[in-house]
Order: structure tokens, then sequence, then C-alpha cells
């Protein structure tokens, strides 16, 4: 049994005020530590936290914390009211786009 990986879930459901979620990722990025890319519309586990109130719109500015499925080190997303869309906060790159090795229209 692997006691770290239980170590590590124990740290990350004692955060107050963190709700686990299963979010669809908004764009593609890849991990600063390990270069693994998570495609935009994957779907991972997170920690969804209201961090504020955007005074333009009276809307909560939520934090969703990941992490890499590969290496397990934390990134994370801000909600972003003003452009209707989510920004990067720390622990990745946005990727633009991924080219794949097949088109699609074949």
């Amino acid at each position: 049994m692997d006691t770290k990986h239980i170590d590590t879930m124990q740290k990350y459901t004692t955060k107050k005020s963190a709700k686990r979620v299963r979010m669809t990722m908004p764009f593609g990025l890849k991990c600063n530590k390990c270069d693994r890319h998570t495609d935009k519309g994957e779907k991972l586990y997170c920690f969804k936290r209201a961090i504020g109130i955007d005074s333009t719109f009276e809307v909560e500015i939520y934090r969703f914390e990941f992490w890499c499925q590969c290496c397990r080190s934390d990134f994370s997303i801000v909600s972003d009211p003003g452009r209707y869309d989510y920004v990067l906060e720390s622990g990745a790159t946005f990727v633009a786009k991924r080219f794949h090795r097949f088109p699609y229209y074949l």
C-alpha cells in the first residue's frame, strides 16, 4: 500500500472551505515540472474555493486547484467573470493548440 499517496490526499482533504469537484479543463496546458500535456476537455478532479467577489458583476471568483496526473505537482486556475473565462494562475503553462498525428478530416 502506498502511504505517500494517502498522506498527499489527506493534505488536500484537510483544506478548509474547499469543495472537491470534477471539472473539464477549459484550455490546454503543460505542467512546469514534468512537461505533461493536459488537453482541453479532459476531466480532472480539483478543489474549488471561493476567493472573493467581483465588484463589477457581483459574482463570486473561484480558484480551482488541480494536481498533475504524472508528478502530483499543483497548478491552479482562477475564474475571471469580466472576460467570461479562466486565468492560469500558477504551476503550468498555457498551450494554445495541440497538433495531432492524424488529421480529423480522414
